[in-house]
């Protein structure tokens, strides 16, 4: 029986993932991005403002494509991708001669070797790559190894309840005998055609565009190793890495706000609840998440907390999520996401552009017809409800 590294890394030769872009700065001009990438996620991975001077940043299984959109994205730091297989590495070598990225090293090679490269990372990014690991907790504590003091892992592993029925068609494709090959995928592409509706990954194959090519369905149904996590167990792999959780790059399935409303039955059981509880318990009332990315520090380093029941909430500056966009009166869309909002929401949402505090964006002549109470509640509780819908990310005082 061959290692799980030795299998994982055949398969990414013969089905290279993801699906490779031919031009980074047309597929940037197209929409792409990537969720977690540090030029467009800065408040999120270092709420109290980005390091100042050119960072060293890890791109632990880069694939195709990760590494050099990363070294595009933040040609002043200097960019390393190591990853598994020759045939991803290729294509990365491509996208670096092609973008002229004098800032990007590449090597092939295991993430549990990573401190061999002979650095420390003040920033790490680990996106899909954990979960196809036999012992995935070894593998973040190679990474933790590797990480600066006060760096940044942002971490991307699947989530267990959307992939639920996924497992179940691996579980019948491995029974079958299905290879990874030409052949073997268009027997899965048959079967899946004739999957009835009311099959468990169903609500998943009709969303994941991506499965229009064969690396991702092959990665998706015929990968020898994957596994999802709950968020308590995401919890207890981060805890027994040696890691602390700092928050989630996206607040949206994690709080019952973007579901229920502060009178819902649903609200009053969880809004009580201690944080990591309430995430627990909406990821299994809302069953969304179908990935979790997050950040994580060191666990002997203090986490900067986004409290707006704290005396600072006014000095916090709102930045616009990623992609977030006004749409029409009293309409922004940010992706699947859609918020509705009032006339005076708008305003407050309007003014949050990444420079001014929650207090300059309230106190405008504008809104001088509230009671100063009335303002600084409504201020403070809606940019909380845009913070845990996660439209907006929140930059701590320095």
């Amino acid at each position: 029986m061959k290692d799980v590294s030795t299998l994982v890394a055949q398969q990414y030769e013969a089905f290279a993932y993801p699906e490779p872009l031919a031009d980074l700065e047309e597929a940037i001009r197209g929409g792409y991005s990537q969720i977690g990438e540090p030029s467009l996620y800065g408040p999120v991975i270092w709420p109290r403002g980005r390091p100042s001077g050119p960072l060293k940043i890890l791109v632990a299984g880069c694939g195709t494509v990760q590494a050099a959109y990363t070294a595009l994205m933040n040609r002043a730091d200097e960019v390393i991708g190591i990853d598994l297989s020759e045939a991803s590495l290729a294509h990365e070598r491509f996208l670096q001669e092609h973008h002229g990225l004098k800032n990007l090293q590449l090597f092939k090679g295991d993430l549990r070797e990573v401190s061999s490269i002979g650095k420390r990372f003040d920033l790490i990014l680990c996106t899909g790559v954990i979960h196809h690991m036999e012992d995935p907790g070894a593998g973040l504590s190679a990474l933790r190894e590797a990480l600066a003091p006060y760096g940044v892992i942002s971490l991307m592993v699947y989530g267990q309840t959307v992939r639920t029925g996924i497992y179940m068609v691996q579980d019948a494709l491995r029974r079958i005998g299905v290879s990874q090959s030409d052949a073997g995928v268009a027997q899965v592409r048959a079967i899946l055609r004739e999957l009835p509706e009311r099959h468990y990954a169903r609500d998943y194959i009709n969303a994941a565009d991506e499965l229009k090519h064969d690396a991702a369905l092959v990665d998706t149904f015929l990968h020898p190793q994957d596994r999802a996590y709950t968020v308590p167990q995401l919890f207890e792999l981060i805890e027994g890495s040696g890691l602390q959780f700092q928050n989630w790059a996206d607040n949206y399935p994690y709080w019952r706000n973007a579901e229920w409303g502060p009178d819902t039955a649903v609200a009053q059981a969880v809004d009580p609840l201690v944080p990591r509880e309430h995430w627990a318990a909406v990821e299994m009332l809302r069953l969304s998440a179908g990935m979790h990315m997050c950040t994580l520090r060191h666990a002997d380093e203090n986490i900067a907390q986004v409290d707006f029941d704290g005396g600072d909430w006014r000095r916090f500056v709102p930045h616009p999520a990623p992609g977030l966009a006004r749409k029409g009166p009293g309409l922004f869309q940010r992706g699947p996401y859609s918020l509705r909002c009032s006339e005076m929401e708008q305003f407050v949402l309007d003014g949050a552009d990444g420079r001014r505090t929650i207090a300059d964006i309230i106190e405008v002549p504008a809104l001088d017809g509230l009671p100063t109470d009335e303002r600084d509640t409504f201020g403070r509780r809606y940019f909380e409800h845009l913070w845990k819908l996660g439209h907006v990310m929140i930059e701590l005082p320095a």
